[in-house]
């Protein structure tokens, strides 16, 4: 008796071939909930996390909280976050896929990101868990968990990094072929203290 064989090896993809559907799967999986936020933010909040840097503004703003377009989905998550800690979540770990802006109306650019965040303690709270709060790594690793998703996890390097919003001292960069793909990081204490959140 004879038996059919074949090699079930995981396939490469290309970058772009990759499911956003199952990049979301992966991070709910992963114990994270998508958030949905404005394209529009506040210009003091872009101000924070993009210093020096001139934000596309809404000639017809529905208010003035709402009147600059984003150039990270890192403000919108932020606030998400802010609004759960407020009422004492301590535990969040939220994602959000969308479009940032940047540049001005003349040669805008339209870019498709994903980006996270996460605070508070590594498990859900249980009589059979610590409570070890979360770090760089915990965060290194979901990252690493969605480029393998993509197939090619061994074409990205994690360099040291500068990011304003970012801590000095835990950033770092995100680089494929030594293009510049992302970055990953704590949240800058000056940046925490600004927005009135009191844990990393």
């Amino acid at each position: 008796v004879r038996y059919p064989q074949a090699r079930l090896a995981p396939q490469r993809k290309a970058e772009a071939a990759v499911e956003l559907s199952a990049l979301r799967r992966l991070m709910v999986a992963r114990g994270y909930q998508e958030a949905i936020t404005y394209s529009f933010i506040d210009p003091k909040m872009f101000e924070l996390f993009n210093p020096g840097v001139t934000p596309l503004m809404l000639a017809n703003p529905i208010s003035a909280d709402m009147a600059a377009m984003r150039s990270s989905l890192w403000p919108g998550l932020v606030k998400a976050l802010q609004h759960n800690l407020n009422r004492q979540q301590t535990r969040v770990r939220m994602f959000e896929s969308g479009l940032r802006f940047v540049g001005q109306l003349e040669g805008l650019q339209q870019q498709a990101m994903l980006a996270g965040v996460i605070c508070g303690s590594r498990l859900p709270e249980s009589w059979s868990h610590g409570h070890e709060p979360v770090d760089f790594y915990d965060l290194k690793a979901d990252v690493e968990a969605l480029l393998a998703c993509a197939g090619s996890a061994d074409e990205f390097s994690f360099t040291t990094g500068e990011h304003p919003a970012l801590h000095p001292g835990q950033t770092a960069r995100i680089e494929r072929d030594g293009r510049l793909v992302g970055f990953i990081g704590a949240m800058h204490p000056e940046l925490a203290n600004n927005l009135g959140i009191d844990q990393p």
